[in-house]
């Protein structure tokens, strides 16, 4: 099984507006989605389309708590929740078809207390019994400190010996978590800058410097996002450059929990680092490409694996 963890989760709702324009009043031409939402449900959604067990957990509250919790049951993904005071948020996509653009308001999130806190990790501890791996992912609400993934991840390996963690966040939130060594991380190139607190002159530098976090976090496995460039899969002693078919994205938003979702079913399945990446590249495309509007294929999956390029550097 692949436990999610989403400490932020969202409602999230997709509309179209054509020709969008800042400070003017805009009319909305449809609605193009309102779906449950936040990275780990996100991986969820797309596990469970690649054909593996899923279970979703976090933090839900209030009416859009309650919406995002009866969605994914519609959806068939198995959650169990903690359920908090404060209500969960709203984000809203703007897509322009004219101008080709797409436009993110994010709200924060709801305040945590102390007590919910202790209770996602009571939870935890019972759910990671039946887990192979877990992913972390997404922003930190407010209350929450930033170190909050340092804590659970250190709490899901004391659980379990052998445990796959995945970590996928920023910022300061990302930096306290490598600490605790998960399996895996999945910076985007902007990441991984502010991780190390430097700019790369080069792609070379880039992968050092990613490959030094293996070596001094006991990380396994860095994977830099890269959009439609794909991405630079980096082990202590392998890298490939995995370069993604072109095609023409609906929405971007959730790609690359697909990616991180392709990577947790590989790992969980024992596959190799080759067919993982390809698998987890090709995910991340077929979500570009649907924009989340309709339930991935696998079997689309797998034929976008197939013209997954890999380049061993």
């Amino acid at each position: 099984m692949i436990l999610t963890v989403t400490l932020n989760p969202t409602l999230d709702r997709v509309v179209e507006i054509p020709n969008f324009e800042v400070g003017k009043v805009n009319g909305i031409k449809r609605e193009r989605m309102r779906i449950a939402g936040g990275k780990g449900i996100n991986v969820s959604r797309v596990v469970k389309a690649l054909g593996a067990k899923t279970v979703a957990t976090g933090w839900t509250g209030g009416k859009n708590g309650k919406f995002i919790e009866e969605s994914l049951r519609e959806e068939g993904i198995a959650t169990d929740f903690v359920k908090i005071k404060e209500e969960n948020r709203v984000n809203l996509t703007i897509l322009d078809p004219i101008r080709d653009t797409q436009t993110h308001l994010v709200e924060r999130g709801p305040n945590i207390f102390e007590e919910e806190i202790a209770q996602l990790r009571d939870k935890l501890k019972e759910l990671t019994k039946e887990a192979e791996v877990v992913v972390f992912s997404g922003s930190v609400p407010r209350g929450v400190s930033d170190d909050i993934y340092y804590h659970l991840i250190r709490l899901t390996h004391e659980q379990k010996n052998g445990l796959i963690s995945i970590l996928d966040t920023r910022g300061k939130p990302l930096k306290e978590g490598i600490e605790a060594k998960p399996f895996m991380i999945k910076p985007n190139e902007e990441e991984i800058r502010q991780l190390m607190g430097k700019e790369f002159s080069s792609e070379e530098e880039l992968i050092h410097e990613a490959r030094s976090i293996c070596e001094k976090n006991d990380v396994k496995l860095v994977v830099v996002s890269r959009g439609k460039r794909g991405a630079i899969v980096i082990t202590g002693k392998e890298t490939l450059m995995v370069i993604p078919p072109q095609i023409k994205p609906l929405n971007t938003v959730g790609a690359g929990d697909a990616l991180v979702a392709g990577f947790a079913v590989g790992l969980s399945k024992g596959k190799k680092l080759e067919e993982t990446s390809r698998l987890g590249v090709a995910a991340g495309v077929a979500s570009a490409k649907s924009g989340r509007e309709k339930l991935l294929s696998l079997k689309e999956v797998r034929n976008l694996s197939e013209k997954v390029k890999i380049i061993h550097l």
